[in-house]
């Protein structure tokens, strides 16, 4: 057995043991006994997209090695056509900084809740083709915005729901013969949430809850953003709704209108640069006992850059 295939056999069975976990009760508030992080490791393990790393002129591996150099854990690679697989593999074997997780390609575009069924086969067979991906590189995540909302007749919300899902489940078989989970992801596709700037800022996650819960798969879990909806509710209740069903964590800093001053606007901002409750988001982790990655979403840059940003999850997300 190769290191490869042992960190394969190694993850399938973190895997069962996380799916075993999501079937557990789910701590719902700061009356649960969060458990603390074992002696010398970590609670959270921090990565960054592909696409934050502009470095010209450096090779695959060599960007992988600046990761490791600069303290990183992993890194997300953002579509499954972007970088051959061998690539990935030889700069993990050079440096051993995984490529934790995949962002499925095409997925805003090529929807599976499009109207049209030919359109709606090619999503079907990105997923499929990210799932193999993902597995081939020894990821554990595929990143899924399931569809979108994008008017009331042939893409609302009913038909968004209804056709995302019956593409999801067509997926599942795969994803569960090699390994991988899909994570759904919290985003502005007007979906599963009120949109708008006249939608409430205090909105509930039940409608998610319930559509995750139909898909009914431990193989299909919420791949949470941490500031993706903080202009329309608190993420921390979030957290403690989602509890379990949460399997990976995406990372950046929204400033809300109230708080953009002295120049500053309202919108998406560096990590600690907004209105994310950091100190109430490290909390609602920890009570629903959350371990593992946390993936950087900002702009990104070289060194200085890469650098600044890994400064700045470690300080607003290990406190």
């Amino acid at each position: 057995m190769n290191r490869r295939q042992f960190l394969h056999t190694s993850s399938a069975a973190a895997l069962a043991a996380s799916a075993t976990a999501s079937m557990t009760p789910v701590l719902q508030g700061a009356e649960g006994a969060a458990a603390p992080a074992p002696a010398g490791k970590p609670r959270f393990q921090f990565s960054v997209k592909w696409g934050m790393i502009d470095a010209p002129g450096l090779s695959v591996t060599d960007k992988f090695k600046l990761l490791k150099e600069l303290g990183y854990d992993g890194v997300e690679m953002d579509s499954q056509f972007a970088v051959p697989a061998a690539e990935i593999k030889a700069a993990q074997d050079a440096t051993g900084i995984p490529a934790q997780g995949v962002v499925n390609a095409n997925h805003w575009s090529i929807r599976l809740s499009d109207p049209t069924a030919e359109i709606r086969a090619k999503a079907l067979e990105e997923l499929l083709a990210g799932i193999r991906y993902t597995h081939e590189i020894g990821a554990s995540t595929l990143l899924l915005v399931p569809g979108a909302v994008r008017d009331a007749a042939n893409e609302n919300k009913e038909q968004v729901w209804e056709r995302s899902i019956a593409g999801i489940r067509q997926a599942i078989p795969l994803a569960a013969e090699l390994g991988v989970r899909i994570g759904i992801e919290n985003v502005w596709n007007k979906f599963l949430y009120q949109h708008g700037d006249g939608a409430p800022g205090d909105q509930k996650p039940d409608e998610f809850i319930r559509y995750v819960d139909e898909i009914n798969s431990t193989w299909v879990g919420i791949y949470f953003d941490l500031s993706n909806h903080r202009k329309y509710s608190y993420g921390p209740d979030w957290i403690r709704a989602f509890g379990t069903r949460i399997i990976k964590c995406d990372t950046k800093d929204y400033r809300l209108a109230k708080d953009a001053v002295d120049g500053k606007k309202e919108g998406f901002c560096d990590i600690g640069e907004g209105s994310v409750d950091w100190a109430g988001t490290r909390k609602a982790l920890a009570d629903i006992n959350y371990y593992g990655w946390i993936s950087s979403e900002v702009g990104g840059g070289g060194r200085e850059r890469l650098a600044d940003n890994l400064a700045r999850m470690k300080k607003y997300l290990l406190g």
